[in-house]
């Protein structure tokens, strides 16, 4: 489950990192910081991603990535 989501979070920033840096007005540094902290939380979320699982279960633990995910995006 780590890999596929370490997989699909790279693919979402490779496809939005060109409109982040338009749409913030970002110099080459800024740009490539706010896609490598990207990439870098999605690592470290593949790597402990297991220990919720191994103690809550796949199916607890995807439920409260959702209400996680739905917080974030509420509040964007």
């Amino acid at each position: 489950m780590g890999g596929f989501l370490f997989g699909f979070d790279t693919a979402v920033i490779s496809g939005a990192e060109q409109a982040i840096q338009i749409v913030w007005n970002l110099n080459a540094l800024e740009h490539g910081f706010t896609v490598s902290i990207a990439l870098i939380g999605t690592v470290l979320g593949a790597l402990f991603g297991g220990v919720p699982c191994d103690k809550y279960g796949r199916k607890k633990t995807l439920m409260g990535i959702g209400v996680l995910y739905f917080i974030s995006a509420f509040g964007s």
